[in-house]
């Protein structure tokens, strides 16, 4: 390849070329069959700082280059027929878009080349990158050119990685793409579920108002009573869910842990869920023991998490269907598992049923109900006691269990603690006496007032009605009342400032300022106690706990 080695000046002058190299990695691959070509072609690139590989055949060329960035390749020509015979011309031709890998053919000087241009050119043509070389020729003539080379190769990767990054931000796009269409897609969803669930309980309650207006008798008003009632708790469990979602998206949910035994909630929620199980003629079968389930956890939300899971299973399940829930300790671990006999998941699908808005599969003939978010929400309260859930079913048809996984209390009561009295125990008769106490209402929804007023007068309360602040504070200056049950959201001045101007009231100095309103999160309760209410109630507000907070304040 280099006919004869350089004189002492040619050394000098000639073993690197006028630029430095560049930081070349992509090795030079060498193919020169005869003598000691290839050995001096590589000892003096490596000298000027180019990587070189030196190839035994075209077999070895070819397997280097296909796995392995190539930066250059140079050949002598006597390996030109065999190359031509090899599959490497059909690799030159199937190169990708972004590359022309560069060749350096070393060839006779004059007119004593073994192989004729036009056969070479037919031959390599295709790659279009070609540099020959004229025997002799000192070494930095080939350092110089193979440096060259390797730019123009460095260039080509760039190009290489350009593209490749273009591709990634193409699928990176595309999949964002196709998560913002799914999340749009499950957005319309839901707000399809919302409005028909939401339709529903409106549609029962416009049915039975409507009912009483025809109809006002006896069996007739009950009937439509237990209707509005059982369709607006329905209507308050959506609304509720619903601002759990928004807590949890936002973090805002906060637990009140104390040490319990889990066997209590698990009891409230069997009765909880009890309606839904008897109107789609359901079996439950509970076993819980009591005494050995204690847990350090906030035993609202943990009826919350048993109520999903048991209003789930109550859905799903076809009607005279049966569902278990069975709790014990085991380790350190207390374990709750709901089982029912239900329509089951699909494996493929078991992985995605807590996530948000997910639900089985419904129509518009078969129509379970719910939002779809009553497993997130489960997931989520399960999580934030350092707990799991999870679900398994075999198959479609074959029922699913729930299993609560919940930390189980380090340290227990010495005796079991005797089961705290019943809601129904504890709450007042619906017929409590109000004994002429003075209750100012308060809030701009004239219907909610009015109705409010016209419960309370009938249980002897004294009632005067204001629907914006400083109405309400003329009339308590006159009225002295009692309690206020008081709104938030007024118009203009607002229930807080309200209640901070009533506490200077002297006429309102033992005043009970109760807070009925639909803000109910943990920072609407601390901003209320700070503006000075006593108490605060969520809408829709159960008249049982109305009549609990003034009774208790009478008494005082």
């Amino acid at each position: 390849m280099i006919s004869a080695p350089p004189s002492p000046a040619q050394a000098h002058n000639h073993s690197a070329p006028s630029s430095a190299p560049g930081d070349f990695r992509s090795p030079i691959l060498i193919l020169a069959p005869l003598g000691n070509d290839a050995r001096l072609a590589s000892q003096f690139l490596r000298d000027a700082g180019l990587p070189s590989q030196i190839c035994n055949s075209v077999r070895d060329l070819c397997s280097r280059q296909a796995g392995a960035d190539c930066g250059a390749l140079l050949l002598a020509e006597e390996v030109i027929d065999s190359i031509n015979s090899h599959t490497f011309t059909q690799w030159l031709a199937g190169q990708p878009s972004w590359s022309d890998i560069p060749i350096a053919i070393v060839v006779a000087g004059g007119g004593d080349s073994a192989i004729p241009r036009r056969r070479f050119l037919s031959a390599f043509g295709k790659s279009g990158n070609i540099t020959l070389l004229e025997r002799p020729f000192c070494p930095g003539t080939l350092v110089s050119t193979m440096e060259v080379a390797l730019r123009s190769r460095q260039r080509q990767f760039q190009v290489r990685d350009l593209l490749d990054q273009n591709a990634r931000d193409s699928l990176a796009l595309a999949a964002q793409a196709q998560a913002l269409l799914e999340a749009s897609r499950r957005k319309d969803e839901f707000l399809a579920m919302l409005a028909h669930e939401l339709r529903n309980p409106l549609a029962s309650i416009g049915s039975a108002v409507g009912v009483l207006m025809e109809t006002p008798e006896p069996d007739t008003t009950s009937w439509a009573v237990d209707v509005i009632d059982r369709q607006g708790r329905q209507l308050s469990r959506l609304v509720d869910d619903l601002l759990d979602v928004s807590r949890i998206t936002r973090g805002k949910i906060e637990l009140h842990r104390e040490l319990i035994d889990a066997a209590t909630c698990l009891e409230n929620a069997c009765e909880t869920a009890r309606p839904w199980i008897i109107e789609r003629g359901h079996t439950l079968l509970p076993s819980i023991p009591r005494g050995a389930l204690w847990l350090q956890a906030d035993p609202t939300r943990l009826e919350q998490i048993i109520v999903n899971l048991l209003g789930n299973a109550a859905k799903y399940t076809e009607r005279g269907g049966c569902i278990w829930i069975n709790a014990r300790r085991e380790a350190n671990s207390i374990l709750i598992d709901i089982r029912d006999t239900g329509i089951g998941i699909p494996a493929d699908k078991i992985t995605g049923m807590f996530e948000l808005f997910v639900q089985g599969e419904r129509s518009p003939a078969r129509s379970e109900g719910g939002l779809g978010i009553g497993l997130t929400v489960v997931q989520a309260l399960c999580q934030l006691h350092g707990g799991t859930v999870s679900a398994q079913s075999h198959g479609a048809g074959h029922g699913t269990t729930f299993t609560v996984r919940l930390p189980a209390a380090k340290t227990t009561p010495a005796t079991t603690r005797a089961s705290a009295p019943s809601d129904t125990q504890s709450k007042p008769s619906i017929s409590a006496n109000g004994a002429g106490a003075r209750i100012l209402i308060v809030d701009d929804n004239i219907d909610t007032a009015h109705g409010l007023a016209r419960l309370l007068t009938r249980r002897d309360y004294h009632v005067r009605l204001a629907h914006d602040g400083p109405t309400a504070i003329q009339l308590a200056h006159d009225f002295a009342p009692t309690a206020v049950l008081l709104d938030i959201g007024l118009p203009g001045m607002d229930g807080y400032e309200v209640a901070h101007r009533l506490r200077s009231e002297p006429t309102c100095s033992d005043t009970a300022i109760i807070a009925i309103s639909g803000y109910g999160q943990e920072a609407d309760l601390r901003r209320s106690t700070q503006a000075g209410f006593d108490h605060h109630l969520v809408k829709p507000v159960s008249l049982d706990k109305v009549l609990t907070l003034l009774a208790s304040n009478q008494s005082k």
